[in-house]
């Protein structure tokens, strides 16, 4: 499959989570997100205020990143931060989980913090680094999930390389096909997109969106010339 056989609009998820983005450099990233009509948006609790005065939210999903990127969020504080960010525009959640609790066998501690978001009635993103987890906690992890009626899965927690395109075909069987799967990390050129597109991930996640959409444009500058 091709570009155009995407809508990509749709399945670029633009990241906006870097702490060190300037005023200036946040809003020309809003105004990039307008340009390309782009549908869903990842990003931290603090920038969801700054979001709300400078996207028109009609048909732009908004998630908002819980516990990420340490996972260090005490559970008591968990409905709080859902309903600051529903407050502030949010209508998904993405969350980082205490994979630490499945190596210590407190699987329901570990299940206890994912129920929390998902009584929210939001949908739930569950965020994965496939590099770095031990895979028996990795499927622990994903049959818990699935157990609790999770259908949103990203592998790529923005700390390492992207999926590589030979596990992503086993993670959709893994997920089932009616799950989505979002992957991200380093992801920043066409070609890269469409190929993780066509080995089965439903989305991805990125904050270089600009650079992909730059690609696509050149693509079709020369396709037209040629």
């Amino acid at each position: 499959m091709s570009e155009n056989d995407y809508e990509l609009n749709e399945v670029i998820h633009a990241a906006l989570i870097n702490p060190y983005l300037s005023k200036e450099n946040f809003q020309l990233n809003c105004e990039l997100i307008t340009k390309y009509n782009i549908r869903n948006i990842s990003t931290s609790l603090f920038f969801l205020k700054y979001l709300k005065d400078s996207i028109i939210y009609n048909n732009c999903k908004i998630n908002a990143l819980i516990s990420y990127p340490l996972a260090d969020i005490p559970s008591r504080f968990l409905s709080e931060l859902v309903n600051y960010a529903e407050e502030f525009g949010a209508n998904g959640i993405e969350f980082l989980p205490r994979f630490f609790y499945l190596s210590d066998s407190r699987e329901e501690d570990f299940a206890r913090e994912i129920e929390i978001l998902i009584q929210s009635g939001l949908p739930i993103t569950i965020i994965f680094n496939y590099f770095r987890l031990d895979k028996d906690v990795l499927f622990k992890a994903i049959n818990i999930c699935l157990e609790m009626g999770i259908m949103n899965f990203q592998f790529g927690d923005g700390f390492g390389p992207y999926l590589y395109k030979d596990d992503i075909n086993p993670l959709r069987k893994l997920i089932g096909d009616k799950s989505k799967l979002k992957i991200s990390g380093g992801i920043k050129h066409l070609d890269q997109v469409i190929e993780i597109l066509n080995n089965g991930a439903s989305s991805i996640g990125t904050s270089d969106f600009h650079i992909i959409f730059k690609d696509l444009k050149l693509k079709k500058l020369m396709l037209i010339i040629n």
